[in-house]
């Protein structure tokens, strides 16, 4: 049996999975969404489906603060790991390191002031950019505007300038990939370069990292099934 549970990061919802999921369910992968909540009370944390079957795989998807969001007993659970533009610490440790979190802290207080729907619109541009906006989440996007849970965007956002020392629970022989946008405007190059390093020390087996041209911090327009299953036919026994 194959399965995937999903995490979506700060400022979307499960929306952002929508074109990734259909080629995985035409070739037989179970898939879940875990729901944070930020526009609407739907929330929704995923379980493993148990069985006896033998060689399974279950694969956690995460994007960007979706590591950190995402329940600590999937990773311990999962035989594979895709991080897509995630990270350990947020801000870098590169001269940018002030001016980002500057930056977080006007969308902080934008948020605080209730001013977070053109503050969200601008970081979900850039987020996409180069490409345009997914149209499946600029639709839900329009749509719950006015249902935008202010208090948990806060709380989260908070945790992008919150310094981690150690790397959140991976179980060491889990196979992982990193991927990376090469033309991410949200997340600095460093924060990547650094999560890399952790995931080096942590596990085993060495991760597998894909560097993606023409893709921001959202990925959008390409085939992401074949990417992943390209990678597990050349990499790893399923």
């Amino acid at each position: 049996m194959k399965q995937v549970i999903t995490q979506h990061g700060w400022g979307l919802d499960q929306s952002f999975w929508d074109n990734y999921k259909i080629e995985f369910k035409k070739n037989g992968w179970h898939w879940q969404d875990n729901e944070r909540g930020y526009f609407s009370k739907n929330v929704n944390q995923s379980k493993w489906i148990t069985n006896n079957l033998n060689n399974q795989i279950k694969m956690v998807l995460c994007h960007s603060l979706g590591f950190h969001l995402i329940q600590e007993n999937l990773l311990d659970e999962a035989s594979h790991v895709v991080f897509i533009n995630s990270f350990n610490n947020f801000l870098p440790s590169s001269k940018k390191r002030n001016l980002i979190y500057r930056s977080l802290k006007r969308m902080e207080k934008k948020i605080i002031s209730f001013e977070a729907e053109a503050m969200l619109k601008e970081f979900i541009n850039r987020s996409f950019s180069p490409n345009n906006v997914n149209i499946n989440f600029q639709n839900m996007f329009y749509k719950n505007l006015e249902s935008l849970n202010n208090n948990l965007l806060l709380k989260d956002l908070k945790k992008l300038y919150t310094n981690k020392d150690s790397l959140k629970n991976i179980e060491k022989n889990c196979n992982v990939i990193v991927i990376i946008s090469k033309n991410d405007l949200i997340l600095d190059q460093d924060s990547s370069h650094k999560f890399i390093e952790l995931l080096n020390k942590k596990l085993t087996k060495k991760p597998t990292v894909i560097e993606l041209s023409n893709q921001g911090h959202c990925l959008t327009n390409l085939n992401f099934y074949q990417i992943i299953e390209r990678t597990l036919d050349n990499k790893y026994e399923k």
